[in-house]
Order: structure tokens, then C-alpha cells, then sequence
């Protein structure tokens, strides 16, 4: 694959790359506390494609985070990417911010739970083995609080993620024989690792049209839920 432009907007931590052939060229990220993703998304675009001298129309796939994460961050993200894909006659590379996260952490030999703040008291969560260079899924994603989380732990885990550290009393200050923390790499998911992921897949990287590109979100929205409510 040539050029692969990758965008992350699940964490209020965006950033956008271009990588090449298992190598990222150029990434630029922002906190956009207080601002929106679609403040940057394109704009950093243009400027890490002037960096490394390339042009829109070299680029030959998007690599995005699908979810789960940020509900309005997401909407803007994959938004952004079917734009960009629409005008290039490009394929998408959607993935996982669990995944994204299990894998820029590193290989490990026992189990790696990716924990994501979903806010409410709990967190987005999956959990991975390592095998052939990759994380493959254990289970399903879901949401859910840290304390049950843990209570059904059944062998020593690596927990990784910025639900590490936002739910810092389950999982830094616990005393549960099989929670194993790291919380000071990695904490989301950047673009980089995006392009990273979609590469070490390589032909078993899933890809899809514009039209089939939708959010990831576990968690039915605020609305939804108010909806379901009202409806009852």
C-alpha cells in the first residue's frame, strides 16, 4: 500500500497521520477540550501532506478509528473520512479504539484488557491475546464499571488505556492479585498506530465503501436512552 492517510477522533486526543508501507511518516495530534474535532481534521490534512510531499489524490486508503469512544467525536471523524474517501474513490480501513490502544502498547504474555473512559463510572473495555504479532479479541467489546471489571478476573491481566488512570482506584490502587496496570503509555488512540494496525493486517485488513462506514458506540446515546424512556 502506498500512502495511508489515518484519523482518530474517539478521545478528546485527535490526530491525524500519514503512514507508508508500516512506517508513519508524519502525525500530529491536538486536545481539543473546548473545541471540536472538526476544527483540525482537515486542516492538519493539508499540512502533514505538505510535510512529507504528498497530495490528497496519492493517497490510496483511510484508516480510521470507528468507535467506541467520543459519540460527537466519532460522528465528526468517520464523517470526515466518508468525505474524503467519497472524493478519492478510496476504501476505508475502520478499526477499533480498543484495539488500537491493545496493540500500540505492545505484544504481552498474558492477557490485555484495553479500558477506554466511557464516563458514567465505567469503561469501554475488550480484552486481547497476543498472537502472530497482533491482539486478537476475547469476547466481545462492551461497556461496563471498573469494580465488575475486575470481580471477573480469572487470570493476571494488563490493563491499558486512559480508563486507567480516569478510574485510577480500581486499577492503580487495588491490592486484586490479577490486575497488572500500565499507566503512563499509550493512554489513546493516535493515528499513527492506525496506520500501523491496517499495515501489520495486511490483507486481512477489513475495508469498505463510504456508504457502509458507521460508528461504533456499545453505549446507546444520552437521546436514545431519554427516547426509550418517554416511549415507555
Amino acid at each position: 500500500m502506498a500512502l495511508l492517510l489515518c484519523l482518530d477522533s474517539s478521545t478528546p486526543c485527535g490526530s491525524v497521520a500519514v503512514c507508508q508501507d508500516g512506517r508513519v511518516l508524519a502525525e500530529m495530534t491536538l486536545d481539543v477540550s473546548g473545541k471540536t474535532h472538526s476544527d483540525y481534521l482537515l486542516r492538519y490534512t493539508d499540512i502533514i501532506l505538505e510535510e512529507v510531499g504528498g497530495q490528497l489524490d496519492q493517497i490510496e486508503g483511510l484508516g480510521v478509528v470507528a468507535g467506541p469512544g467520543s459519540f460527537t467525536g466519532l460522528r465528526v471523524g468517520l464523517a470526515t473520512v466518508q468525505g474524503l474517501a467519497l472524493a478519492l474513490k478510496k476504501p476505508i480501513y475502520p478499526v477499533s479504539s480498543l484495539e488500537v490502544v491493545a496493540f500500540s502498547n505492545g505484544p504481552s504474555t498474558i492477557p490485555v484488557m484495553s479500558v477506554i473512559d466511557a464516563r458514567k463510572k465505567e469503561v469501554y473495555a475488550a480484552c486481547y491475546r497476543w498472537l502472530d504479532g497482533l491482539p486478537h479479541l476475547v469476547g466481545s467489546e462492551r461497556v461496563i464499571s471498573p469494580q465488575s471489571l475486575i470481580e471477573e478476573l480469572c487470570e493476571k491481566t494488563l490493563f491499558v488505556g486512559n480508563g486507567v488512570v480516569s478510574y485510577s482506584h480500581w486499577f492503580l490502587e487495588c491490592d486484586h492479585d490479577n490486575v497488572q496496570a500500565c499507566p503512563d503509555v499509550n493512554l489513546v488512540p493516535k493515528a499513527g498506530a492506525v496506520g500501523l494496525l491496517i499495515h501489520r493486517k495486511g490483507g486481512a485488513a477489513h475495508s469498505l465503501d463510504p456508504f457502509h462506514l458507521h460508528p461504533v458506540y456499545i453505549r446507546p446515546s444520552d437521546a436514545e436512552l431519554q427516547h426509550a424512556t418517554t416511549a415507555v
